[in-house]
Formats: structure tokens, sequence, C-alpha cells
């Protein structure tokens, strides 16, 4: 990678449009294994799954970008990744109907996209990447898990 400014992403999909995160916040992309519900947890914390002993959430994207619930039959993967809340470094997971390859982005090229909708939306989008002909929302994933439990 030449220049500071080269990054390398994580690309997935959701509902047929590719999005992207840092892959240096990535853990690991697991295979699809069963989710626990919890018991009147919000509609965007699908559940628990056990992640080396540990006991960590799984979100659903989808339904905090307001594309409604994800099949879990129909999710190929979930990837756990480290985000910040407050001053701590959390383990989270969330689902992906695929997960496409690790790219390598000019970070300077990143379109900020705004307007997207509302004010929580454009928060979690740090932009718009163009790849090979089409377009990668490249989340700012801080932002997508921002105020899960108090959201409803």
């Amino acid at each position: 990678m030449d220049g500071t400014s080269m990054r390398r992403y994580l690309a997935f999909e959701l509902d047929g449009n590719a999005y992207a995160v840092e892959v240096e916040r990535v853990e690991v992309v697991l295979e699809m294994v069963p989710v626990t519900r919890v018991p009147r947890a919000p509609e965007h914390l699908r559940g628990v799954i056990n992640y080396r002993g540990a006991v960590i959430p799984v979100a659903d994207l989808r339904v905090r970008f307001g594309l409604g619930l994800t099949d879990l039959a129909g999710a190929s993967s979930i990837v756990v990744l480290q985000i910040r809340q407050g001053d701590e470094d959390v383990t989270v997971g969330f689902l992906a109907d695929s997960v496409r390859e690790v790219i390598d982005f000019d970070a300077d090229k990143i379109d900020r996209a705004v307007g997207l909708g509302s004010g929580r939306l454009d928060a979690m989008v740090k932009g718009v990447y163009a790849y090979e002909g089409a377009f990668i929302v490249v989340l700012d994933i801080d932002k997508a898990f921002e105020d899960l439990d108090e959201e409803t």
C-alpha cells in the first residue's frame, strides 16, 4: 500500500448493498452460528453468541438502517469486531448477508455522504467510496453501535 491515506476495509453485503468497515476493527468473521434471543431485548439486538468463552451481543444493522429484520436463515456471517463505547473497547457482532473481501481504499477519496436521511443515519456513514463501477457505503462503526442499549 502506498501513501499514508490507504486503509484496509472489510466489504460486506446487507440487503443487496455493499458496506465496509475498517479491517483493523474486525476480530473475526464467523460462519453463521445460532443466536440466542434475549427476552425483552430491543429489536436491533438479535441476541447473543458464545465467542471464545465470552457472551457477545449480536446486532442487526438492517434494523439500525431502517431496512427491517435480517432473516437469520439467510444471513451467512457474523462479523465480530471491537467498538469504542465511552472509555472502553467492547466486543460485539453484527449480521451480514455475505462478506465480500478485504479492499484497500484511499481514505482521502471517500466522499462524505450528507443528506442520507435522519441525523442518526448520516452519523453512521463516513461516506461512499466508488469501487469497480459501484459504490460501497463506508460505516463509522462506533456510531453505528452508539446507544444500542437506549434505542427501542
